[in-house]
C-alpha cells in the first residue's frame, strides 16, 4: 500500500471529501486490534459490534479530549455522556455500510491508498510523504490497518450520500424565495447591560470570599508538573547522492510524477430539470460572445480542476476543446452547466529535469535521517549502559538542554507530541526513554523532577477568587434586571416599549438578514435570522461581557428584482444545504426504525 500511496495523484473531489474524513479522524476514537472479537457491547439489525471496536474508538476520543483540555476526570466523561456518543457513531457506521451493501456500493483498496495520499497532513511540498505518514500515525498510536478501515467507512457515507441525494433538486421559486427572505431588512433595537455596570452594585465581605473558595476548590488546582533534560539531534547536514541514486528513482517511481490533465474554468450553473431550464441555459450561452461575458451572470472567479473531478461525460467534452472555447449547456445532476475554458495543461510525466532537484532534497533527507539514527542509536546504547541520561552526560563532559516546569498540555506543545507527554508524566522521576523521532529530529530525554497536583490556598488565589466572585455574582444581577425589564416590555405596545428603553442604553439596526453573521454572535445570529416576527424576544443572550436584549421593530420586505447573476451564486449552495437536510431526515428514519440490542457489558463499562 505505501508503495502505491506515493503517486500522489491530486482530485478536486477527494479534497473536498477529505474535509469531513479530517473532522472524522479527529472526533473518532483509534485503538489498536489486539484484543479478540467475544464480547458484544450491541447489536443494530443483528449486526455486531464488540467490545474491541467500541474501545479503539472511545480510547481514542478520551485522548483527543485530553490533548484538547488536559486531564479529564471520569465524572466529566459521564457529564459528557461520551460512551454513549461513541456507541451512536457505531450504529451509524453499521446501519450505513448495511445500507451500501444493498446498493451494491464497493470501495476498493485503490480509493483509499488515493484518498490518503490526498490527505494534506501526510505531505510535503504538495507530495505524499511516507515518513510523515508513518510518524503522524505512530504518535497518534493509529495502526494503519485501522486508518483505511476508518477511511473506507467515510467514502462508504460520501458515496451513499451522492447516490441517494442525486434526484433531490432546488428549483428556481425556491432559489428566489431564499433569496428575497435574507434581503429582508430587520429593523431591531438592542438593549446592552454591560457586566460591568453590574458587578459595582455586588456587595461582598471576605467570609463570602472564603465561602467561594471552599465551594469551588477544584477550580483552583496547581497541575502536575515536571522538568526534563534532553539531547536534540536535527536531522541536518550534508549527504552525497550520485546522478545514478538520482535516475534510479525516477525510473522507480514514475508513477509519482505524472501529471493529470489540468483545466481552468469559468462556470455557470442554471437549476433545474424541466424545458424551461434547457431553454434558459440556452439563452445565457447565446449571450456569452467572449470568457469575460461570463462575469455577468455571477461567474467571476476561474479554479484549475484536474479531470478526475469531472464525470465521464464532461471529461469527455473537455478533453476535445480548446483554451478561450465556451461550451454547453451540458445536463448534470439537477441542472444544466456551461463551461468557459481558460486554459488547459495536457496530462504528461515530468522529465527528470524538471524533478531532479526534488528527487536529490528527497534521498538526502533519506540519508540524514539514517544517519542522525544510526549515531542516537549508539549514543543510547551507552547511555543505557550507564543507567541514565545525566549520568552519561557528566561521564562524557556534555551539557544537556533543560526545560522549565512544564504541564502536560505545555509538554505536549513544546515537543508536538501528545502520546510523550502521557508516558513521561506516567514515569517516575529520574526515568530516560528510548530514542523519540519527531519531523524535525530525534530525541533523547529523561525526567528530572516532578511536582504533584495541589490545590492552592485560599491566600494563594484570593485575587483571582474575588474576580470569579464578582463576575458570578454580576451576571446574576444582570440576568435579574434583564428578566424585570423583558417582563416590563412583554404586554405594551411600541411607542411605551420605546419609552422604557430610553432609560437605557439602547441602540437601533437596521440590517438585512443576510448581515446578520457579520455582526453578531453566532447565537444571537441564529435567533435573529429565524425571527418571523415584529415585537420582544423573550431571552437575553450574553455576548462577551454584554448582556442583550433584542425587540424587533418591524420587518421590511423585499420588493426589488432578483437578478440571474444572484440565482446563479446562491443555487449550488442551496442545493448542497437541501441534500444535506434530505439526507440527515433519512438516516434519522433508518436509525429510528433500527432493532438495537444492548449487552450488559455496555452498561458496565
Amino acid at each position: 500500500m505505501l508503495r502505491s500511496l506515493r503517486k500522489g495523484a491530486t482530485s478536486l473531489y477527494v479534497k473536498l471529501f477529505l474535509v469531513i474524513i479530517v473532522v472524522v479522524f479527529v472526533f473518532w476514537g483509534i485503538g489498536n486490534f489486539a484484543s479478540g472479537r467475544k464480547n458484544l457491547v450491541a447489536k443494530v439489525n443483528g449486526i455486531p459490534i464488540t467490545l474491541k471496536e467500541f474501545y479503539e474508538y472511545y480510547n481514542f476520543q478520551v485522548s483527543r479530549l485530553k490533548q484538547t483540555f488536559g486531564e479529564i476526570s471520569a465524572k466529566d466523561l459521564a457529564k459528557l455522556k461520551l460512551k454513549e456518543q461513541v456507541l451512536e457513531d457505531l450504529i451509524r457506521i453499521k446501519l450505513l455500510e448495511k445500507q451500501a451493501e444493498k446498493f451494491k456500493i464497493k470501495i476498493t483498496p485503490v480509493e483509499i491508498t488515493y484518498a490518503i495520499s490526498q490527505i494534506s497532513s501526510f505531505q510535503e511540498n504538495g507530495k505524499f510523504s511516507i515518513q510523515k505518514y508513518q510518524y503522524i500515525l505512530r504518535e497518534l498510536g493509529i495502526s494503519p490497518e485501522f486508518f483505511e478501515k476508518l477511511i473506507k467507512s467515510d467514502l462508504i457515507y460520501q458515496r451513499l450520500k451522492l447516490l441517494l441525494t442525486t434526484p433531490v433538486l432546488i428549483s428556481e421559486e425556491e432559489i428566489k424565495e431564499y433569496l428575497k427572505y435574507n434581503k429582508q431588512i430587520l429593523e431591531i433595537l438592542e438593549t446592552d447591560l454591560p457586566l460591568k455596570g453590574c458587578i459595582k452594585k455586588v456587595v461582598f465581605s471576605e467570609k463570602d470570599l472564603e465561602n467561594y473558595y471552599l465551594a469551588h476548590r477544584d477550580m483552583y488546582k496547581e497541575e502536575e508538573k515536571v522538568k526534563l533534560v534532553y539531547l536534540f539531534f536535527p536531522y541536518k547536514g550534508k549527504a552525497e547522492i550520485s546522478e545514478k541514486e538520482i535516475k534510479e528513482y525516477y525510473e522507480k517511481n514514475i508513477e509519482r510524477f505524472r501529471i493529470p490533465l489540468r483545466v481552468k474554468l469559468k462556470r455557470i450553473f442554471i437549476p433545474g430539470d424541466h424545458p424551461e431550464a434547457f431553454k434558459k441555459a440556452q439563452t445565457i450561452k447565446s449571450r456569452l460572445k467572449s470568457l469575460s461575458d461570463f462575469s455577468k451572470f455571477g461567474a467571476t472567479e476561474s479554479n484549475w480542476f484536474e479531470e478526475s473531478a469531472f464525470p465521464e461525460a464532461i471529461r469527455d467534452i473537455i478533453k476535445t476543446s480548446h483554451p478561450k472555447e465556451i461550451i454547453g449547456p451540458i445536463k448534470v445532476t439537477s441542472g444544466y452547466l456551461i463551461l468557459g475554458i481558460e486554459d488547459i495543461q495536457p496530462e504528461r510525466i515530468l522529465k527528470l529535469d524538471e524533478v531532479r532537484a526534488e528527487i536529490r532534497k528527497f534521498l538526502e533527507k533519506e540519508k540524514l535521517v539514517k544517519k542522525v539514527k544510526e549515531k542516537v542509536d549508539k549514543i543510547y546504547t551507552e547511555v543505557v549502559k550507564a543507567n541514565g541520561l545525566s549520568i552519561w552526560a557528566k561521564e562524557n563532559n556534555i551539557k544537556l538542554k533543560e526545560t522549565k516546569w512544564l504541564t502536560r498540555k505545555e509538554l505536549s506543545r513544546k515537543f508536538n507530541n501528545f502520546k510523550l507527554a502521557q508516558n513521561i508524566f506516567n514515569a517516575p522521576k529520574g526515568e530516560f526513554f528510548s530514542p523519540v523521532e519527531t519531523l524535525e529530529g530525534i530525541l533523547l530525554i529523561e525526567l528530572k523532577d516532578k511536582k504533584p497536583e495541589r490545590t492552592l490556598s485560599f491566600k494563594e488565589v484570593k485575587q483571582k477568587v474575588k474576580k470569579d466572585f464578582l463576575n458570578d455574582k454580576g451576571k446574576e444581577i444582570c440576568e435579574r434586571k434583564a428578566q424585570q425589564l423583558i417582563k416590563e416590555l412583554k404586554n405594551k405596545n411600541l411607542k411605551e416599549n420605546i419609552l422604557i428603553l430610553k432609560k437605557y442604553n439602547t441602540k437601533e439596526f437596521r440590517i438585512k438578514r443576510y448581515e446578520l453573521s457579520q455582526n453578531f454572535s453566532p447565537a444571537i445570529y441564529q435567533k435573529l435570522i429565524n425571527v418571523g416576527k415584529k415585537g420582544l424576544i423573550e431571552k437575553p443572550f450574553w455576548d462577551g461581557k454584554v448582556l442583550k436584549i433584542f425587540y424587533i421593530k418591524n420587518i421590511i420586505p423585499f420588493e426589488g428584482k432578483i437578478e440571474e447573476r444572484e440565482i446563479s451564486e446562491i443555487a449550488l449552495k442551496l442545493l448542497k444545504e437541501k441534500r444535506e437536510i434530505w439526507f440527515n431526515t433519512w438516516y434519522q428514519l433508518l436509525r429510528k426504525k433500527a432493532k438495537v440490542k444492548f449487552y450488559p457489558v455496555f452498561e458496565r463499562l
